[in-house]
């Protein structure tokens, strides 16, 4: 039987995660999807970057914007989001409306 982690454990998980997104910002705009298109994202992001490429032009504009709609439904989507994640993407709220305790034990 796998051992349950503590809500410690899940807080430093998520901590680390956010500190190396913060870092290197590129894993924003990868996390969440399957690698096919998180290279694809990558990949032009880099060829931007280096000046190949136009970011801005109308014609990457739209394959970025549909490459980072498929991201973001595969995420919604996946059989990996648990249910309850999925219910909050359906019902956001803001930031500051935490109703928890500030306990994480």
């Amino acid at each position: 039987m796998p051992q349950s982690r503590s809500k410690y454990e899940f807080y430093k998980e998520a901590s680390l995660s956010q500190q190396l997104s913060h870092r290197i910002p590129i894993y924003q705009k990868l996390a969440g999807s399957d690698p096919e298109t998180s290279e694809s994202i990558g990949f032009f992001l880099v060829m931007g970057e280096l000046g190949y490429i136009n970011l801005e032009s109308k014609g990457m504009k739209l394959v970025m914007s549909l490459l980072n709609v498929k991201r973001q439904a595969l995420f919604a989507t996946s059989d990996k989001t648990n249910e309850i994640t999925k219910m909050g993407l359906q019902m956001p709220k803001s930031e500051d409306e935490f109703a928890g305790t500030g306990d994480v034990d």
